[in-house]
């Protein structure tokens, strides 16, 4: 699973996206974050976005998707949080923390990110896949409920871990 992460990553990274500093090594960290380096790979993204004189949203929504990735997920949840705070436009972060939220089971709280996520880009078409996989969940959960009534796994928090991510944010 990890390797997929990786490559996903440097996938990520090698769409240039615009806002990344011109003197912040890519090259240094696609190949942090192929050896497994993500720390270092993280360590290089905070001295970049601390030392940066321009507000770059790409660093920090790529220094998120690498806290997912060494599971660091409080931290990412409360990047993602500042993306959207800084950055209300971009439906980016409004997904992922979505995907975050799915993950634990949160649908309610992932299905309200998505939709406001959609009034900052209405045509997302990944937002719209992923709001169509949180109301079938819910409808197959109230569906298993209805039938039996009784069955107290129904009543867990279940995880869903199938919400496309998006691995870049273009400004």
């Amino acid at each position: 699973m990890l390797p997929r992460i990786f490559a996903i990553l440097v996938i990520g990274l090698s769409l240039g996206t615009p806002t990344i500093a011109d003197d912040l090594d890519l090259d240094a960290v696609r190949a942090m974050i192929e050896n497994g380096e993500t720390t270092s790979a993280l360590e290089l993204l905070d001295q970049e976005i601390a030392s940066s004189t321009s507000d770059s949203a790409a660093l920090r929504f790529l220094r998120a998707r690498i806290l997912v990735t060494i599971g660091e997920l409080e931290k990412a949840e409360r990047t993602y949080r500042e993306l959207i705070t800084r950055y209300p436009a971009q439906p980016e972060p409004y997904n992922n923390l979505a995907r975050l939220y799915s993950a634990q089971g949160k649908l309610d709280q992932a299905a309200s990110l998505l939709r406001a996520g959609l009034y900052t880009d209405p045509a997302y078409r990944a937002l719209f896949d992923n709001l169509t996989r949180i109301y079938a969940e819910q409808a197959a959960r109230s569906l298993s409920a209805a039938l039996d009534p009784h069955d107290a796994q129904l009543h867990k928090a279940l995880p869903l871990g199938t919400l496309i991510e998006i691995p870049t944010l273009l400004d």
